[in-house]
């Protein structure tokens, strides 16, 4: 895993990266009440980022131990399935280095210190969140010799942490950290065109993804604590989808 592992070197960063990051942060502060999760917000005003310099992950390392006992890896991309796992029911987060080019502004192919920082770090500091993603974690680490297995468990943290939606107040708001770091998926999740589906485990093990494009359904759970639940019994039904065409006719 330490392959892995990378030393942010802060004096790389440009001028222009550092507008890239104002810019992005700029676009966040319209963020407000009424539009994404309560969680997220009372988690993002924790985090304390400077608007106008990309963050120092040494630095917001040591803040998360403070605020909810997580440490931040320096990554420079997209990391083995394993050792993700491995890292998350470890307290550990991999954040990227790299941030997205100027014109990526809309959106970023790869995953880039942005997204990390402002899409998945406040959500680390919601307790009922953050069980269920361990207790996920913990399972998926026990299928990851299977791709079809991966793929399935896939789709369920897809759904949740990237374009997960909750029910506030008789409002569908955003948790999902792909949809709140993307000014596309923020105006297409208020389409009333693109379904909203109750959260359902089954279902999501049942619906591919495209994460080159804006989706075309959402998953809306209740509460965090619901989302926790919904593990209950997962694995058990992931081994049924993983069994033979002619044994899941029967």
């Amino acid at each position: 895993m330490n392959d892995n592992l990378i030393i942010q070197d802060y004096l790389l960063y440009t001028e222009e990266d550092h507008k890239t990051w104002q810019t992005l942060s700029n676009r966040q502060a319209l963020l407000h009440d009424g539009i994404v999760s309560k969680a997220y917000l009372e988690g993002f005003r924790k985090l304390q980022l400077d608007p106008n310099r990309i963050v120092k992950i040494d630095e917001m390392s040591t803040h998360m131990q403070k605020i909810c006992g997580w440490s931040l890896l320096s990554v420079d991309g997209l990391i083995p399935t394993r050792d993700f796992f491995y890292m998350l029911t470890n307290h550990q987060y991999p954040i990227t280095v790299p941030i997205r080019k100027p014109y990526e502004l809309d959106f970023s192919e790869q995953p880039d210190i942005f997204h990390d920082i402002y899409g998945h770090l406040p959500l680390l500091t919601n307790i009922d969140f953050v069980k269920f993603l361990q207790t996920y974690s913990a399972i998926a680490l026990k299928f990851v010799d299977d791709e079809r297995a991966v793929e399935l468990l896939g789709r369920l943290y897809w759904f949740t942490y990237e374009m997960g939606i909750i029910a506030e107040d008789g409002i569908h708001k955003p948790y999902g950290g792909a949809i709140i770091t993307s000014s596309g998926e923020m105006i297409n999740v208020k389409s009333d065109a693109i379904p909203k589906h109750a959260f359902d485990v089954e279902h999501i093990f049942c619906t591919p993804y495209d994460n080159l494009k804006l989706q075309k359904e959402y998953f809306v759970i209740n509460s965090f604590a619901d989302l926790f639940k919904s593990l209950d019994g997962i694995e058990a039904k992931l081994k049924h989808h993983l069994l033979p065409a002619d044994k899941l006719k029967k």
